[in-house]
């Protein structure tokens, strides 16, 4: 999460947005990984749900 900045102050809508964060980001680098063409990516992506539509027919 490199340059992410996130303000958790315990609100319910902080804890949304920082679900998102931490979850969408990593998924992205998941997804540009499996773009490349490492195999442990595909791999994590299937075994954690991660949709990749540049290797959806």
């Amino acid at each position: 999460h490199a340059g992410q900045v996130c303000v958790a102050d315990g609100t319910p809508l902080a804890a949304q947005k920082l679900e998102r964060v931490l979850t969408n980001d990593p998924g992205t680098g998941v997804m540009r990984h499996v773009d490349a063409g490492y195999e442990r990516a595909e791999d994590v992506a299937a075994e954690r749900g991660v949709r990749v539509p540049m290797t959806e027919s």
